[in-house]
């Protein structure tokens, strides 16, 4: 059927111009949707009806299929058979063996108890080689997980792998086979393993680039790759040892509540740095780790400092002889008490390349001591000083900002 518009053009009705698209631009489209929607997909014409199964990515994710708080666990039991159901029925079915992407998220909490009825199929998939895999399970008892077949998946080059377990919070996997020579990226999440599984997961990812430890219970983390440029490490059991010698690093994040060592041993192309320990900087741990830890960050430049300390615990001369930051552009120092901004000065006199300063308060009050007149030359100029979180205390704002100018000349730009 055709008609024409008021500007002489034809306009064509009732043509299914998606249906009309060559099958791998189709199948290209359905790569987008979750596996559920592109199955769902098969209803729409003749042409679609087997398009989902030439699909290369699965992903299967159990809040698709309805409500995620379900106080009856009959109904709980239904929703996970309907997911394991979905899962079983699309590999059954699939008309390619190329998996590109492989996701199951079964988080929420209200499936837990079922979780080893879906996870069994992960094991199917891995010997489908897929290139990036991501798998996050929640349960509440131990998990009969082949996590052989996981870290030795060959093709893989991106693998996250979250397991949440109620009331430990994290899981024992100890794998027996650890090779995957393409993996560029690792995140692990929930996880417990021994400080030998650990090392020997790393020695088989040897182009490893990114890692990133949440929840993780490792007694001792020991770092060495030439190839890792992203590192971060969040929420690690305490008492931790860290030992880093990563000489291609570009990015580190840490923020772990105690740790027992740390140790950054080979970083000179370390661009970004975010260090906050809980305790890092008080009296009794700061002789040992204060000092080496700054020294360690030297080549930053952009470096965040989170300090969570009582007032009076941070001395004064702590940082005299801290290093020269010849690279730092940007300073970000996050804190839960006020006297720890008696420390900017330091960081002002031995930055000389540094462009930006930022301070945030989480405290809600606090007082400045005054500094000596005599106890550093002025720097010439700062572009920008941003100050967060002081809410309309303009009169401690306003000395904070004297505090600065009796230090930097020229502010060119007050942000708050």
């Amino acid at each position: 059927m055709t008609n024409i518009d008021r500007c002489g053009r034809e306009k064509n009705f009732g043509i299914d111009r998606m249906s009309s698209l060559p099958d791998d631009v189709r199948t290209h489209i359905l790569s987008f949707l979750t596996t559920r929607e592109a199955v769902q997909t098969c209803i729409l014409s003749k042409r679609w009806i087997k398009t989902w199964a030439s699909v290369p990515d699965l992903k299967f994710d159990i809040e698709e299929f309805g409500l995620v708080d379900i106080n009856d666990d009959e109904m709980a039991i239904e929703f996970v058979n309907k997911f394991e159901l979905l899962v079983k029925s699309v590999l059954e079915k699939r008309e390619t063996t190329c998996v590109n992407r492989f996701r199951l998220w079964l988080v929420s909490q209200v499936y837990w108890p079922h979780t080893q009825a879906v996870a069994k199929y992960i094991g199917d998939v891995m010997k489908l080689e897929p290139r990036e895999c991501s798998v996050k399970l929640g349960l509440r008892e131990n998990l009969n997980l082949n996590t052989d077949l996981i870290f030795s998946c060959a093709s893989l080059i991106y693998l996250q792998l979250c397991l949440y377990k109620r009331p430990s919070y994290s899981v024992a996997i100890e794998p027996n086979s650890m090779n995957l020579p393409c993996l560029k990226t690792l995140n692990l999440c929930g996880v417990t393993m021994s400080d030998d599984s650990f090392k020997k997961l790393l020695l088989g990812c040897p182009v490893l680039e990114d890692l990133r430890l949440e929840g993780c219970y490792i007694g001792i983390i020991e770092i060495c790759s030439n190839s890792l440029k992203k590192l971060e490490i969040y929420s690690v059991n305490d008492g931790m040892k860290l030992q880093i010698s990563t000489p291609n690093l570009l990015y580190l994040d840490i923020s772990v509540m105690d740790m027992g060592e740390i140790m950054l041993l080979n970083m000179p192309s370390l661009v970004y740095a975010s260090i906050f320990l809980l305790g890092w900087y008080d009296q009794d741990k700061y002789v040992i780790r204060g000092p080496k830890l700054i020294h360690d960050l030297s080549n930053v430049e952009s470096l965040q400092l989170h300090f969570r300390c009582l007032e009076g615990q941070v001395k004064k001369k702590d940082f005299s002889s801290c290093p020269i930051f010849n690279n730092l552009k940007r300073l970000e120092l996050v804190t839960w008490s006020f006297y720890v901004f008696d420390l900017v000065p330091y960081f002002l006199h031995h930055s000389p390349k540094l462009e930006e300063l930022i301070l945030e308060n989480k405290h809600a009050r606090g007082t400045l001591d005054e500094e000596p007149r005599d106890a550093f030359v002025q720097r010439e100029f700062l572009k920008t000083v941003r100050i967060v979180g002081f809410g309309n205390d303009n009169r401690f704002f306003y000395k904070l900002i004297n505090k600065l100018l009796a230090h930097v000349k020229i502010i060119g730009e007050i942000i708050f």
